[in-house]
Formats: C-alpha cells, structure tokens, sequence
C-alpha cells in the first residue's frame, strides 16, 4: 500500500488589507461616520432613532461614535430614510454620481437647469 503524501496548501495571498490592519479601521471610521451624517440629514435624534429602532438610547449612541460595532442588524433597524440617506453618500462617496428621481415642478425646474447649463457650456467651448 501507498503511504499518503500530503502536499502543503501553498500560503494564502495576503492582501492590502491583511498588510495594513490601520486601513480598515479607517475605512470602518469613514463608514460610521456616514452613517452618523445620514442620521443628521434626516433630522433624527438619539430618543426618535430610539423609538423607530426598538434600541436603547445608550447602546445607538454607543454604536454611531464607534464605541461599539456596527452590526448588520443595527443597520437593518435604522429607518429607511437614514439607510437610503447612507447609500446616496456612500455612493458618492465611492465616485458614484447619484440621481434622485423628482417629479412636477421640481423636475420641469431640473430639466431647465440642466439644459441650461449645457447651452451655456456650448458657448464657452
């Protein structure tokens, strides 16, 4: 009988990432304090993010200064407005350019502006 050979898994890539443990707790800040710019956007404070949250006062606050981490579960219990909110930002925040669907008025008054604005960069060129 054969004796098994067994050959060594080759190592494991090590990443950008893996190699500065300092970056991804940038990036993790960056994110929190998107977050915390979502919740100041749409106007919330810690006793009405409280009650739409079903979370204690303490810990959400605990949470958006980085004291705690940021579960998914928190993030799925943040109202939609603020998650919608921190989706736009973060977007835009990764080079996105994002467009918030008007209607009416005020997409008549976008429409204008922007053409607008191309006629005028016409006549500069």
């Amino acid at each position: 009988m054969k004796p098994i050979v067994q050959t060594p898994l080759p190592p494991m890539a090590v990443t950008g990432i893996d190699q500065r443990p300092v970056a991804r707790s940038i990036a993790v800040d960056q994110a929190t304090a998107l977050v915390r710019r979502a919740v100041a956007d749409c106007n919330y404070t810690l006793d009405a993010l409280e009650a739409a949250m079903g979370k204690n006062r303490a810990y959400i606050h605990k949470v958006l200064q980085g004291e705690k981490s940021m579960t998914l579960e928190f993030k799925t219990a943040l109202p939609a407005d603020v998650n919608a909110r921190y989706a736009q930002l973060s977007a835009e925040a990764h080079g996105f350019i994002v467009v918030v669907p008007v209607r009416g008025d005020a997409a008549i008054q976008q429409l204008v502006g922007g053409l607008v604005g191309v006629l005028e960069g016409l006549k500069v060129a």
